[in-house]
């Protein structure tokens, strides 16, 4: 998904010419059907007044240019009158404030995201509101709770409230689950690891203590000398010479 703002100044290709022939300039919403209709060129390119092109003929929205077939898919707003009441209502959604069917208010939209290849409107990021009692203040509602996008107010379903994506602190509901999930991975290791080191260490105690203990080596019975007299061998003496 694509923030609006990341639209804006990307400069436009057409494949068949292989030449740059503007920048984008605004973005022409339709809200019956919650999409880009389409671009506005800015005249600053080739052409000296403002054009347009019809979204359905964008051919890709990359991160550094935006490209379609040929340049005659930009033309005049006068030759395109089914855009042409779109065009005059410059129907905006960020400033707009959000409220759901029952009169709640969610807070004012900040942003809008974009699915590129389609031009559908995907989700909005708001602020304010239900919000302010958050630290960080912005959560996110997808484009499907959205009943109404109005000049003055954008109109979400009842409860509403309940399914935004919240930003706690700056980390939005997946990243604090996915924080949560890790942490309990982690508690559950370090307490694997514990419980192998109280083994390890209780095992380590005992052939400490093993080899703490004294051997002990049983005496051997001393046989006392007996009366008998030990026979001598006698030794003959032969005389010298």
């Amino acid at each position: 998904m694509k923030p609006s703002r990341k639209y804006l100044s990307l400069p436009i290709i057409s494949l068949q010419e292989g030449q740059q022939i503007g920048y984008v300039k605004s973005l022409i919403l339709d809200a019956s059907t919650k999409s880009l209709a389409a671009i506005v060129v800015d005249p600053k390119g080739l052409f000296k007044d403002q054009r347009i092109i019809p979204y359905s003929k964008v051919v890709s929205v990359g991160d550094d240019a935006i490209t379609i077939d040929k340049e005659s898919h930009v033309e005049k707003t006068s030759n395109l009158p089914e855009l042409l009441d779109l065009v005059k209502g410059k129907l905006t959604i960020i400033g707009t404030k959000m409220v759901t069917e029952t009169g709640k208010t969610l807070g004012t939209a900040e942003e809008y995201y974009v699915d590129p290849k389609t031009g559908e409107i995907t989700q909005i990021e708001i602020s304010g509101g239900k919000l302010e009692g958050f630290l960080s203040g912005k959560a996110w509602i997808a484009a499907e709770y959205i009943t109404t996008i109005g000049h003055d107010v954008i109109v979400a379903r009842k409860e509403s409230e309940n399914v935004l994506t919240v930003a706690d602190k700056g980390l939005s509901e997946t990243f604090k689950n996915l924080i949560h999930s890790t942490s309990h991975l982690a508690s559950e290791t370090t307490h694997t690891i514990s419980s192998y080191f109280k083994k390890d260490k209780a095992k380590t105690t005992a052939q400490t203590a093993q080899e703490k203990t004294p051997i002990i080596i049983p005496e051997t019975e001393t046989i006392p000398p007996t009366d008998e007299t030990v026979s001598e061998i006698p030794v003959t003496k032969e005389p010298l010479g």
